[in-house]
């Protein structure tokens, strides 16, 4: 058990009467702890001196009655004359000798029968102005002590016989004015507390006890009254209770019929979701195809025209040569026509290819995307650097401001693929028509994350279409050579290969700001990147 919780139970269970006992004998012990030793050194302190006075002048006396003995040498009458001083208790030893030869003289003791510690005082003993002795009286402080520890039991007997009778005057007291009326007091508090209310509580006396008592007195007039006023409202509830049960079953009815109403509201707008959400999908669907069939037309249409008049050239030369009347400018003319033709084939051939795949990276197709540690800065310096060829045609600088102290575990090549989108996204569509202009890569590292930040000098994005620039096949430029999958790229790639997220702020003529997130160590593998292709 905790020490200061143990404590605190002990009092918890000390009784008032038991409290007030122990206040007082402890007050009574820590005064008379202070007082008795306080009184023992005053005590000791004036037997002390009493004794050293009495010391002083005995040794005085001495000297005083043993100089004609010791005069005249007579050792008798000075033993007879030194017995008055002999006499007292506290003498242990008298011892005179003779000056100048310091012969023994006399000698009178009775240490080996006292017990010390011992004190002694010298006097010269002189006859007229000569010095012819010496007496040397010492005392025991052994009666002193044992009148002090008299004196000491005597004090601690006093004590405590105070002590007693205080304590059992205390508790008389106690009993008689406190203890007994609070007994009475709980009683009727219990009865309180049991609901018997009928009983007057009445105490004739005008100190606290009976303040208590007319306390009581009001609580239980008060409780009476209360009593009675919830038997009325008990009564009342009673008549109510009756109706209550026809207008709960009324109000439950009525509940349950607005719950079929909202759950057929509700089936209803479950029902008009889906059919939104379903042409929302036929919606984006359709522009997609459309968008397909656009971009593939023109290519492939002119390949048809070009094949076409390839296949008519064709069959006029094979007639010729079947007849004989191939001549040779007829040889040149179809050998010429079928290498302007071969060349547009090509040309338009190559056009739906770059187009069919950019459709399939709608889907980032990194299959081939190898993950490896990489240095940020030295990536986009090498991608800048296959820019330049194209960029320096332009009007438009391209600047980097990344700390060569960046380093991923990611995968460089979609990375990179997200630096040349939004490039050329910016050459294309921010701008595009404009004398001049920049664009700028900065990173910077945040924790676990390198946050990537591409802007430029631009036109900016229009507020009414800058929520829908990730949309695959969304461009502003459709039919004008835009395909509108560069930005949807870009989004996939920073979402689902390199985890991260990808935001875009825009102000019109004050350029576009692309900001990406992107953790330092790529979540997945190799094999998880093959897994969203797959999806």
């Amino acid at each position: 058990m905790n020490p200061p919780s143990f404590i605190s139970s002990i009092f918890s269970r000390i009784t008032l009467r038991l409290a007030v006992v122990l206040a007082v004998f402890f007050g009574l012990l820590v005064t008379s702890s202070i007082l008795i030793p306080i009184q023992l050194n005053t005590i000791e302190a004036d037997s002390l001196k009493k004794l050293e006075d009495d010391h002083q002048r005995s040794a005085a006396i001495l000297a005083v009655i043993l100089s004609e003995p010791v005069w005249q040498i007579t050792p008798e009458i000075a033993k007879q004359s030194s017995d008055v001083v002999f006499s007292n208790p506290n003498v242990s030893e008298i011892h005179v000798i003779t000056l100048p030869d310091k012969k023994t003289f006399i000698t009178n003791s009775r240490k080996d029968t006292q017990q010390g510690p011992y004190r002694t005082k010298s006097r010269t003993i002189s006859h007229g102005e000569q010095v012819i002795g010496e007496v040397q009286l010492t005392f025991t402080e052994e009666n002193m002590r044992t009148e002090i520890r008299d004196n000491f039991y005597r004090a601690i007997f006093v004590t405590a016989t105070s002590f007693l009778l205080s304590v059992i005057c205390i508790y008389i007291v106690l009993q008689w004015r406190l203890v007994r009326p609070i007994k009475d007091l709980i009683e009727k508090s219990d009865l309180l507390a049991n609901g018997e209310l009928n009983e007057v509580i009445s105490f004739d006396r005008k100190d606290e006890i009976g303040h208590l008592a007319v306390s009581l007195e009001a609580t239980r007039q008060a409780l009476q009254r209360s009593f009675n006023e919830l038997e009325i409202k008990n009564q009342q509830l009673l008549e109510y209770s009756g109706t209550l049960e026809s207008k709960v079953r009324q109000r439950t009815q009525e509940l349950e019929n607005a719950n079929h109403h909202l759950e057929a509201a509700l089936a209803s707008v479950n029902s008009a979701q889906n059919e939104l959400a379903r042409i929302e999908r036929m919606a984006a669907l359709g522009s997609m195809v459309a968008g397909v069939a656009h971009e593939l037309n023109t290519p492939l249409g002119n390949c048809l025209l070009v094949a076409s008049t390839l296949s008519d050239e064709t069959r006029q030369i094979g007639k010729a040569m079947t007849d004989g009347t191939m001549r040779r400018s007829d040889l040149s003319h179809y050998v010429e026509a079928a290498t302007e033709s071969s060349k547009l084939l090509m040309r338009g051939l190559q056009q739906a290819a770059q187009l069919v795949g950019d459709f399939k990276q709608v889907a980032v197709d990194q299959s081939s995307a190898q993950r490896r540690k990489f240095t940020l800065v030295i990536v986009f310096q090498e991608l800048a650097a296959l820019l330049h060829s194209s960029l320096r045609k332009t009007p438009y600088t391209l600047e980097l401001d990344i700390p060569d102290d960046i380093e991923l575990d990611s995968y460089p090549g979609p990375l990179g693929q997200v630096f040349s989108n939004l490039v050329n996204n910016a050459v294309v569509h921010g701008l595009d028509g404009m004398s001049q202009g920049y664009m700028r890569c900065m990173a910077r590292r945040q924790g676990d994350h390198v946050l990537i930040v591409f802007e430029d000098s631009g036109k900016g994005i229009p507020p009414n279409i800058i929520k829908r620039i990730f949309e695959p096949f969304f461009t502003t430029k459709f039919g004008k050579g835009g395909s509108g999958l560069g930005l949807s790229i870009t989004f996939n790639i920073i979402t689902n290969v390199l985890g991260g997220e990808i935001k875009v702020t825009s102000e019109p003529n004050h350029g576009a700001r692309f900001e990406m997130s992107i953790p330092l160590v790529a979540p997945g593998s190799t094999e998880h990147v093959g897994q969203i292709i797959d999806t």
